[in-house]
């Protein structure tokens, strides 16, 4: 495991914060992913197409509920998070949704991910919502692990999850807040 940093600065991303989300998104990915997700889908992935969505997302942020957060340690950003109003049908208003969770590979291990969970999850019990959830791809074995460690449980949820050119089950974890 490596060296945990303990001077880390989390703040709420801004649009201007959309190209640095989108190469941290894109190289995580590419190291959480390969073996799950085809290697030509993850060299297609583009951090210009995704920097256009994350403006998108943190210009218009307010009226749909989702925050996003980036985190800052040793002069870089090494990671993000963002989080909001369940998008799930079946689920009540009160449950709030991890969206995003991603780390530079270099920062796993680090305790940085901890850091950016329990910044959603204060900000989501700020909001009022009693209960978290995330979706995890089925194969993400490090995410499911982290996630449980952190007092995650699967909920017996499952979907179909679009992924490049197919797609991969998704399993549903929750949490009281």
């Amino acid at each position: 495991m490596s060296e945990r940093i303990t001077r880390a600065v989390i703040r709420r991303a801004q649009p201007g914060d959309a190209a640095t989300i989108a190469r941290v998104e894109v190289d995580s990915w590419r190291a959480a992913y390969l073996g799950l997700i085809p290697a030509s889908d993850l060299n297609a992935l583009s951090t210009q197409a995704r920097e256009a969505i994350w403006r998108r997302i943190l210009s218009h942020g307010a009226a749909t509920g989702t925050r996003a957060w980036t985190l800052h340690a040793e002069d870089a950003a090494l990671g993000f998070a963002s989080a909001g109003p369940t998008r799930d049908d079946d689920e009540p208003l009160d449950v709030g949704e991890l969206y995003t969770l991603y780390l530079l590979p270099a920062a796993w291990g680090r305790g940085l991910g901890a850091a950016l969970l329990d910044t959603a999850q204060s900000d989501l019990a700020r909001r009022r919502h009693r209960t978290m959830t995330i979706w995890v791809l089925e194969g993400n074995t490090r995410a499911r692990r982290f996630y449980e460690l952190s007092g995650f449980t699967r909920d017996g949820a499952r979907r179909p999850a679009r992924v490049g050119a197919g797609s991969l089950p998704e399993v549903r974890y929750r949490r009281a807040l």
